[in-house]
């Protein structure tokens, strides 16, 4: 199987301080924590693995992010106490200033102005630029003893001006997936700490808290090369399939298989504390229900051209949530159009179906007309025989049974058991009369039997968006799925053979990858991730 590459996204730092009603403010040691770098998303440091493989890191594994997704319009800083249960002591709107941003909204990579909080106050959530469906949910800010489950609790895609409109813009929190602040060396890398409060802003400007933030959504890139040796391939286009409704404000990191394999280990560059790469949306876990995503199931029309982007909410799901039904992935549409179609004299034709239909039956290509031909020459054959009866005519059973009720429905020819060389012409006549019918009905791009028709050789591709892909394992956790502030790159580069004559619709008994597999593709995840996976189709 030919793997992807990816492509991860990591998002800006946000640096601010805090002081209480007497004049405490938080602190992290510099030393320790990385300091922000203005507009451009901060990168981890990425070790390649100690076993070769396809691993879809992009080699730079981080991307910035253009001055609209690293703009910060608004901040809210959401205190908590400690502990196993922590609650809200104070939900703060900050100022830009406060924040550590331009006027522009850009991070500086300063301190900002001090503020003051509670001084109950241990652990801090960051949410930039919160979305319609976030403040929805606490229009006048979360009061004090609101558990920290309620405030990150699932939030349910709006079909208004959501976080995927950017209204307000890329909404980003916490990268660490759970409160800060959080140690920052072994041993405990990860685990929290309280933060650290001073008697006067003077002191919380000198130790400002550093605050690495994600964007919540994922960007898919997809860019297609009309490269085929056997078809002319045009009217190429794609969109996200199996895309999430559902997304917590900030989502737990956990590791992949391959991440905590030795052949791999954490590589992202933005898991600053070495928890993963992958995260738990709240459609992670089984079972998974269908009305937990949005399927495109018929051809809606319009498609992304080439060499665009589009954001969705992350994606992940357990390895038991490998399947077609619970993966995002790109669904590719194109014209594939063969360049030539024997005839029964074994010559080759180019010449296309004026509606530019065509069919494949057992691996060739046929057009009406060619079609045709070929049953003409097995009914002459057939008839020709002692026994008739006897003599199978695999393309003319497989259109027949294309015309009948499993297929159009417009009737079956029927075959006599004898026929003499005026009645195989009108047999053949029959047949022929047969393509106004067929190309009469709507929804005549199917596969029935060994036939599959194409209509206006419109063809139909699954691509499986991998995020942490590994050959040393089949289907595992995190090898599938989108994640937060990451960016995947999708480059098809040729078509080698059809797809679907229709859209394929998310099946929940088809797993992502198998032994075999049917796929070769190439991602990237970028500040954003970046992954990059290739394809041939």
């Amino acid at each position: 199987m030919r793997k992807r590459n990816y492509f991860l996204l990591a998002l800006a730092s946000m640096a601010f301080a805090a002081c209480s009603n007497d004049d405490f403010v938080a602190d992290v040691d510099n030393g320790i924590i990385t300091e922000p770098t203005g507009d451009a998303w901060v990168a981890l440091n990425v070790r390649p693995p100690s076993l070769a493989s396809t691993r879809g890191l992009h080699a730079p594994d981080h991307e910035n992010g253009t001055p609209a997704e690293t703009e910060i319009k608004s901040v809210r800083a959401i205190f908590f106490t400690s502990g196993a249960s922590p609650t809200v002591t104070a939900d703060i709107e900050l100022t830009l200033s406060q924040a550590g941003a331009n006027a522009s909204g850009q991070p500086t990579g300063n301190a900002g102005e001090a503020f003051k909080v509670p001084a109950a106050s241990k652990r801090v959530l960051i949410v930039a630029n919160a979305s319609k469906e976030f403040k929805d949910r606490a229009p006048s800010g979360w009061s004090g003893g609101t558990p920290y489950a309620t405030v990150n609790d699932a939030l349910v895609l709006s079909t208004g001006n959501g976080v995927l409109s950017f209204t307000d813009g890329f909404m980003m929190s916490n990268a660490k997936g759970g409160l800060e602040p959080s140690k920052t060396e072994e041993p405990g890398l990860g685990d929290p700490v309280d933060l650290t409060l001073y008697k006067n802003a003077t002191g919380a400007v000198a130790n400002p808290l550093v605050i690495n933030i994600d964007r919540v959504v994922a960007k898919v890139r997809v860019y297609i090369t009309k490269a085929s040796d056997v078809a002319s391939i045009e009217n190429e286009g794609w969109l996200l399939n199996a895309t999430n409704t559902k997304f917590y404000p900030t989502s737990e990191r956990i590791s992949t298989w391959f991440e905590l394999n030795p052949a791999g280990g954490f590589r992202a560059p933005f898991d600053q504390y070495k928890k993963g790469s992958y995260r738990k949306d709240p459609n992670y876990d089984a079972p998974h229900s269908g009305v937990d995503y949005t399927y495109i199931t018929t051809d809606p029309g319009t498609w992304n051209v080439s060499n665009t982007s589009e954001y969705c909410l992350e994606n992940t799901q357990d390895k038991a949530g490998n399947v077609h039904a619970y993966t995002t992935h790109v669904l590719l549409r194109a014209k594939f159009i063969p360049k030539k179609y024997k005839k029964a004299d074994m010559t080759d034709t180019d010449v296309q179906d004026a509606t530019g239909d065509w069919m494949l039956i057992d691996g060739g290509y046929y057009t009406f007309a060619t079609l045709t031909e070929w049953i003409e020459a097995e009914l002459k054959y057939k008839y020709s025989k002692a026994v008739p009866t006897s003599i199978t005519t695999p393309l003319t059973t497989a259109y027949n049974k294309y015309l009948g009720a499993d297929g159009v429905n417009v009737g079956e020819v029927t075959l006599p058991d004898a026929a003499d060389d005026t009645e195989i012409g009108d047999l053949v006549n029959k047949f022929t009369g047969k393509r106004a019918s067929v190309i009469g009905v709507e929804d005549r791009g199917k596969t029935v039997g060994s036939l599959t028709y194409y209509k206006n050789a419109f063809n139909y591709y699954k691509i499986m968006i991998k995020h942490d892909d590994t050959d040393l394992a089949v289907n595992e956790l995190g090898e599938f799925g989108v994640v937060r502030n990451s960016v995947y790159d999708i480059n098809v580069n040729k078509f080698n053979n059809p797809g679907y004559p229709d859209v394929p619709k998310p099946d929940p008994g088809e797993e992502d990858e198998d032994e075999d597999g049917w796929l070769s593709i190439k991602i990237n995840v970028n500040p954003w991730t970046w992954y990059t996976q290739t394809e041939e189709l």
